[in-house]
């Protein structure tokens, strides 16, 4: 995984000054290219046939998500539909055409792919572009005999 280090700026917050990793994506690979990457795995199906797959697949988690369903795609991630809405003071003063301000796509890892085997098998590379100097270091304060 590359990454680069960004800087906090914002004054108000309690982390402002420190350095954060920040990951670092290539461009998007679409279904076509997906479909060309997984055809070199040894597999009998041509790219076109796994781009049909691919594209059905998509076409039925937007349909069950939409439907309310979660879709589980094991060793990868639990699809579902989020709703950001405003808070109101009783139920009968809902109004989802009013109330509802969102909805949104979750993906929630599972399986092989959870954070935790991510933190075992991933491997952190800085970028060359937009790297800062990461020999400096913060000052370290040497007592002075004074019970400082």
């Amino acid at each position: 995984m590359k990454y680069k280090l960004v800087r906090n700026n914002n004054a108000e917050s309690t982390a402002f000054g420190k350095w954060y990793a920040q990951p670092v994506c290539d461009k998007p690979m679409d279904l076509d290219g997906l479909a060309a990457h997984m055809a070199k795995h040894n597999t009998p199906f041509s790219k076109g046939t796994i781009k049909g797959f691919l594209t059905d697949m998509v076409t039925c988690v937007r349909e069950l998500t939409l439907e309310g369903q979660q879709v589980k795609i094991d060793n990868l991630a639990i699809f579902s539909i989020g709703i950001k809405s405003k808070g109101v003071a009783m139920p009968g003063d809902f109004n989802a055409r009013t109330d509802i301000l969102a909805y949104r796509l979750r993906a929630r890892a599972t399986g092989e792919f959870t954070r935790k085997q991510l933190a075992l098998e991933g491997t952190a590379t800085e970028t060359a572009k937009n790297a800062v100097d990461t020999t400096q270091k913060s000052p370290k304060t040497e007592p002075t005999g004074n019970g400082d």
